[in-house]
């Protein structure tokens, strides 16, 4: 049974592809503006105090009684131990330029050294934040909004642009194309632009013409099974009547060549007929119990192989009943057990079994490799061309579609020279008794 992909909804990813341009674009913006106001306190803050220190001690030279710098932003100390206005805090200063906590602020101070003393400048700058808000965060503030703005537009009209093309494809997912024609894919109402609107045309155009190809063939295929069954009813009611009447040797081995070739027609005509049916597979009206059914359709289907002297063995540890398509239950198990008594040995052993609301068929024949198992459900496909069991490789691929059809889980296990085993396992059963025998 095939798994069934998940697709990714195409408005998420536009979403996630939005949600990461603003993300980034945010970082960005914010990561320079955090940058330039590092390169604001150590290139344009340092080299403005290093000029007012140049500034004050070429007046200093030339005037011993220059004022110290005192500012709303600005202010100048001199090292002396004595003077009780200079704060303790920046003598335990590490390096020239840096910054120091003062009055329960960190503001920048700069030391220099000339003519035996030595200068503090402090710098206050929350004024200059206060500033620095106005003229940097706001601009920021504003620079992502226009950028915030133009992207959110994208995002609605990228959406709006494949809005027809997310219709049509919730369309195609809301139609079983199983058990509904091609032609029911029609898209009236979408709107978008030309090229869209184009490729929504042409799709349309397209699935009715594999829906009218398709319903040809069923057609074809319904019908010819239909007026082939006819002729193949005479030959085997003609091929019984000829056996019930005494033969010579020549004529009974010309009878028993026909007979499985009729049987093998027949059986590949109710292939087509099954495989050309749309519409659902009638469920029974009451449950039915799948130990019994299983037990019917396994003496029906040995009695072909009375020659091969092979052998059942029962384990039946569950009763089970469930209201099923009867007619694909009795395709599919029918099919599966025929395989497993063909590619028996004679005297062999076929084990059927029910555990874990499972129906188990194992067989001990010639099994199978692993790149065999990958194909036998493919059409025509055989294990072996040149075994003695005939066929036209038809049986697993009708067991395979009924099985996706009742959505039933069909597993193969297979050894080469060891056996094959496959478990059948149906929704909506009921357990009815525990370590069941029959």
């Amino acid at each position: 049974m095939g798994k069934k992909v998940k697709n990714k909804d195409i408005n998420s990813r536009l979403i996630k592809v939005l949600l990461f341009q603003l993300l980034f674009i945010s970082l960005a913006t914010v990561g320079g503006v955090f940058g330039a106001a590092k390169v604001v306190e150590n290139v344009l803050i340092r080299e403005a105090l290093e000029g007012e220190a140049k500034f004050f001690w070429e007046a200093y030279k030339e005037n011993p009684d220059f004022p110290l710098p005192k500012t709303m932003n600005l202010t100048g100390y001199f090292a002396d131990p004595a003077n009780q206005d200079t704060p303790v805090e920046l003598y335990d200063m590490t390096a020239d330029f840096q910054r120091v906590t003062l009055n329960e602020k960190l503001p920048i101070v700069y030391r220099t050294e000339q003519m035996g003393r030595t200068l503090y400048l402090v710098f206050e700058e929350a004024q200059v934040g206060r500033l620095a808000l106005f003229f940097g965060i706001a601009p920021l503030v504003l620079v992502l909004l226009l950028i915030y703005v133009p992207a959110f537009f994208s995002f609605v009209l990228s959406k709006r642009a494949i809005s027809p093309l997310v219709q049509m494809v919730k369309k195609i997912e809301s139609i079983d194309i199983n058990k509904a024609s091609l032609s029911e894919l029609h898209f009236e109402g979408l709107t978008g632009d030309a090229e869209v609107l184009s490729l929504v045309k042409s799709f349309e155009d397209f699935s009715a013409k594999i829906a009218g190809m398709i319903e040809r063939e069923r057609n074809f295929s319904r019908y010819a099974s239909h007026e082939l069954r006819t002729p193949l009813t005479v030959l085997k009611v003609s091929l019984a009547s000829l056996k019930k009447r005494p033969l010579d040797e020549k004529g009974l081995k010309i009878v028993n060549r026909m007979e499985p070739v009729i049987d093998e027609m027949s059986e590949l005509l109710e292939a087509l007929l099954v495989l050309s049916r749309e519409q659902d597979l009638a469920v029974s009206e009451y449950p039915v119990l799948i130990n019994d059914a299983l037990k019917q359709l396994v003496a029906q289907n040995i009695m072909a192989f009375e020659d091969k002297d092979l052998r059942i063995d029962w384990q039946l540890k569950q009763l089970l009943e469930a209201q099923i398509p009867e007619q694909a239950f009795n395709i599919v198990i029918s099919n599966l057990l025929r395989n497993a008594f063909a590619y028996s040995k004679d005297g062999g052993t076929v084990t059927v079994s029910i555990e874990n609301q499972s129906i188990s068929i194992k067989d001990h024949g010639i099994g199978m490799t692993a790149e065999q198992l990958e194909k036998i459900t493919l059409p025509f496909y055989r294990v072996d061309e040149f075994s003695q069991h005939r066929g036209v490789g038809l049986g697993l691929s009708i067991v395979d579609w009924l099985c996706k059809q009742c959505q039933w889980e069909l597993v193969f296990k297979s050894e080469p020279g060891v056996g094959t085993e496959v478990v059948l396992t149906m929704n909506n059963i009921n357990v009815l008794a525990n370590k069941y025998e029959n």
